[in-house]
């Protein structure tokens, strides 16, 4: 049986008569970009570009850990003891980031850099890498005590951040939602509040398509293994609501018959063996749509599903079963989305 789920609140403005749909897209973050939005008449179209790619710029300008010039990189590469100003909206990710570490017991973590670097989903070495292989346990636990959120010393009112030696910001789990939500305030402060923009696969709509319809979107779902039933479709509507997906069938490798998805459990070092699929969460912010997504998928499904739980959070657990089964588990948040 395949579900829907609608927002609670419901806002019946509508675009105006004669109103058109408009889409562009692009690339950014070593993904892809696309924006729909629907204007009455004819729309400007190159002004919307342009202020689309102001926004994802930006972003990367402050928070890519593949540009040598951005900001989180030359905190990353700065000497022990020194302090550093951090921009105004990489310092909005960083609060986020270090409060969603604190009451996840560190599931999520923004200073995990040099562990993503070492297991070949950072910039360099990459998992692709001819000859690349996963790290020994030595070099594992080096990483691991570079990785210390409780490190950081923030001083959040005057945005100055402290680099105690070593420890690599990485804010791969939580700057696609946070470019996701800048481009959706700037079309609506260009007057186009009806609108839906993807980053990546993350996604936020705004207002509502032709017709009076929602941006309806269906949820990424794990792929199911042969001769297994596939699972519910379940159809959103993004009015007033983000959706990101974590899942381990993206940017996994193998290696002596090992299977090494790209999320990694900064607790233990290691990517994740918990048996997770996949974890959708729905969040009015796609910037906690992204980050609680990684969050609960590296808690697994029973943790995940008690700190979701506490915090209202609307989340759907894809869980593979022993016998290859694939299983489904909502939130009661989630639930109620539902009806």
């Amino acid at each position: 049986m395949n579900r829907v789920l609608v927002p609670l609140e419901l806002d019946a403005s509508m675009p105006m008569l004669g109103a058109q749909a408009h889409c562009l897209d692009g690339q950014t973050m070593g993904t892809t970009w696309q924006v729909r939005w629907v204007a009455a008449g004819a729309s400007p179209s190159e002004m919307v570009r342009v202020a689309v790619q102001d926004e994802l710029d930006l972003v990367v300008a402050q928070m890519s850990t593949w540009l040598e010039s951005a900001d989180l990189e030359r905190f990353n590469r700065a000497p022990a003891g020194t302090w550093h100003t951090v921009p105004e909206a990489m310092a909005e990710v960083l609060a986020a980031a270090l409060w969603l570490a604190e009451i996840s017991g560190g599931a999520f973590n923004p200073a995990a850099g040099a562990l993503v670097n070492l297991w070949g989903f950072g910039p360099s070495p990459r998992y692709t890498d001819p000859g690349f292989a996963p790290p020994t346990e030595g070099a594992v636990q080096h990483a691991l005590a570079l990785n210390d959120w409780r490190a950081l010393q923030w001083q959040a009112a005057s945005r100055q951040l402290h680099q105690p030696g070593g420890v690599r910001l990485d804010f791969s789990a939580i700057a696609k939602g946070y470019a996701v939500d800048r481009v959706s305030r700037r079309l609506s402060g260009m007057g186009l509040p009806h609108s839906l923009v993807e980053v990546g696969g993350e996604l936020r709509g705004q207002g509502l398509r032709l017709g009076g319809q929602p941006w309806w979107v269906d949820l990424e779902s794990p792929p199911t293994a042969p001769g297994q039933a596939p699972l519910p479709t379940t159809r959103v509507a993004l009015h007033g609501l983000c959706v990101a997906t974590s899942g381990d069938y993206r940017r996994v490798y193998t290696h002596d018959g090992a299977r090494w998805p790209h999320t990694i459990d900064p607790r233990n070092g290691r990517p994740l063996a918990n048996g997770l699929a996949s974890v959708s969460v729905l969040h009015t912010e796609c910037l906690w749509a992204d980050a609680w997504s990684t969050a609960l998928t590296v808690l697994g499904r029973e943790q995940g599903l008690a700190l979701a739980t506490a915090h209202g959070i609307a989340a759907l657990f894809v869980q593979r079963e022993p016998d290859g089964r694939l299983t489904e588990t909502l939130t009661p948040a989630m639930k109620e989305l539902a009806g």
